[in-house]
């Protein structure tokens, strides 16, 4: 997988929690995926993407699957079936329960079935992972722990092969089998999938680069591939090359983690050399410190952008990022975006309609560096997306959802005022704040990396000679 483990710990999608739509109404957040159709919702592709695929099993009435069907016109395979054959997929099964918290024992599979059906009957091989030990399906249709064993979180290489009565399979240097074939018919069906029909599981499972190989005497033939960076993050697959993607979510940066940022939301601009860092320990002082960068007022026209910022956070209070905005009249009418990053690593939003702070259901490590995003566009529904670093977190009501307004300014403080102050002398740290007038992140406001002011600077004590207001204090560049 091209993902890091830290990656895909902040990884875990709320659509399922919260019951998101990721097609926004626009035409720009259709996914075309590779076969054709009309896609599956989510994002647009993004070239160089590295993407990989999250299954879920949020629902009780069904179960987390993502299927091929190699007969199927739309799998784009060359063969019908695969008599003897093998595939490698890189996995990882792990916990997930802010989604359900419910049925810590569920299983993760690997499924190959023949041309004879979809039952336990007519499985060529099936293996189980569950509670740290890997399983396998034996031809009477029984469960059987191999006596090996497995970590939670941690990436899997697997390889299962069959021939026309057996399977054996391999997870990293581990080799299992041969075992007898329940069927002997060709495969047609390989499933990954998650738990069962009767419970949801609060563990989701990970997977990327799947590779299907059909081997004869001439020897092997790649007949279908997917490392899911040709789909857009948010994809559910619903229409693509699979025969069924049952609580299938695309996640993953979105982008090339080479090069600039491009305005894009993957971890491609890690910080370095100097940054920000807010110190609020001043109990007399009736503010927090801050640092906002805000628009002049011939600027302050845009109804749609995109800002990101990197945020690390050693002190024990939140971290909250702010997007305020101002009517057509340029009269201030309040925040448009609210997120609160909270000292203990759980992530918040504020929506118009309660007007609380609401958990997310996400975590991150608050002691690293962490690229938090938003785009929004307020003549568009009443919605922004939110990003953690390049993953989609989810879709949430903005706290203005009125129409026709424009950004005034981008912000970062520690906590929320005076009450707030900071008393075990640590900071929250930010760097490579950027600014943009439209959602994808090309048309550019503002972008720092705090390299061009000196060690020492704050850049909250006098707005003439930064480019940033006077909103605050103790904005210090440090390195």
């Amino acid at each position: 997988m091209k993902i890091t483990k830290t990656a895909i710990a902040v990884a875990i999608s709320s659509a399922f929690l919260f019951g998101c739509d990721f097609d926004v109404g626009s035409e720009n957040n259709v996914t075309t995926p590779p076969g054709g159709g009309d896609g599956g919702g989510g994002l647009p592709p993004v070239e160089n993407a590295q993407n990989y695929v999250q299954i879920q099993d949020s629902s009780i009435a069904d179960t987390g699957i993502l299927r091929i069907k190699t007969s199927e016109s739309k799998s784009d395979t060359v063969v019908d079936s695969i008599p003897v054959g093998y595939l490698t997929v890189d996995l990882t099964y792990q916990d997930n329960t802010a989604i359900n918290g419910e049925n810590a024992a569920a299983n993760a599979y690997i499924q190959i079935h023949t041309t004879a059906g979809s039952s336990n009957a007519h499985l060529r091989g099936e293996i189980a992972l569950g509670e740290g030990k890997v399983k396998y399906r034996d031809n009477t249709s029984s469960l059987v722990e191999t006596g090996g064993t497995y970590t939670a979180g941690e990436e899997l290489k697997v390889k299962v092969s069959w021939t026309e009565d057996e399977f054996s399979f391999s997870i990293g240097d581990d080799n299992y089998g041969p075992y007898a074939a329940t069927s002997t018919a060709p495969v047609e069906l390989i499933s990954l999938k998650v738990g069962d029909s009767k419970t949801k599981a609060d563990l989701e499972l990970i997977a990327d680069n799947l590779k299907i190989y059909s081997s004869d005497a001439s020897g092997d033939e790649l007949i279908f591939e997917d490392d899911f960076d040709n789909y857009g993050v948010g994809d559910s697959l619903s229409d693509s090359r699979y025969n069924r993607a049952i609580d299938v979510m695309v996640l993953g940066t979105g982008e090339d983690n080479g090069g600039g940022d491009n305005g894009g939301d993957g971890a491609v601009d890690t910080p370095s050399g100097k940054y920000v860092a807010l110190h609020d320990h001043d109990a007399q002082v009736n503010d927090a410190a801050e640092i906002r960068y805000s628009l002049g007022t011939s600027q302050r026209i845009h109804e749609q952008g995109k800002a990101s910022v990197y945020i690390r956070n050693d002190s024990d209070q939140s971290a909250v990022f702010t997007v305020f905005g101002v009517d057509s009249q340029l009269s201030d009418v309040g925040q448009i975006i609210s997120v609160r990053l909270r000292e203990d690593g759980r992530v918040y939003h504020r929506p118009e309609t309660t007007d609380t702070w609401t958990e997310t259901g996400t975590t991150i490590d608050t002691d690293q560096w962490n690229k938090l995003t938003v785009d929004w566009n307020t003549n568009s529904g009443d919605n922004y997306n939110l990003y953690l670093n390049g993953n989609l977190v989810g879709e949430y009501e903005r706290r203005i959802t009125q129409t026709n307004v424009s950004t005034r300014y981008v912000a970062v403080q520690v906590g929320t005022g005076n009450s707030d102050t900071v008393s075990n002398g640590g900071t929250v740290d930010v760097d490579n704040l950027a600014l943009y007038s439209d959602t994808v992140g090309t048309a550019e406001l503002h972008k720092d990396d705090f390299e061009g002011f000196a060690i020492g600077t704050d850049l909250g004590a006098d707005p003439s000679t930064t480019d940033y207001d006077k909103s605050g204090y103790n904005a210090i560049v440090q390195e």
